[in-house]
């Protein structure tokens, strides 16, 4: 199996993952973006996210990057934490092109 196919794998299964899920869910996630939680709360009215795609991404570089820490794995899996970050660059350029990145999410 090619590398770029397991780290599709990989991402697909952490963002499905409970770790993810549950990751920013506290009360104080929200404080230092007003703008997003409001944003957030509107949009949760008409069952819509109200991230950007941009939000969206950070969330899961920041999610990801915790999980690693969590591992205590940085150092054993540089190979493996580039893949994954280019995963997210990938994602991040593809929107940017596509026009879509500061756009909320549906």
């Amino acid at each position: 199996m090619r590398t770029e196919t397991r780290i599709t794998r990989f991402v697909d299964w952490f963002l499905q993952s409970r770790y993810f899920q549950e990751h920013g869910n506290s009360s104080d996630d929200w404080i230092n973006a007003p703008d997003r939680a409001r944003r957030c709360d509107e949009a949760a009215e008409y069952g819509s996210d109200g991230s950007t795609h941009q939000e969206r991404i950070q969330d899961m570089r920041e999610a990801f990057s915790d999980w690693i820490r969590d591992r205590r794995s940085t150092k054993e899996h540089e190979l493996f934490i580039s893949a994954v970050d280019a995963h997210f660059d990938d994602l991040e350029t593809w929107h940017e092109k596509n026009g879509s990145l500061f756009q909320q999410v549906g």
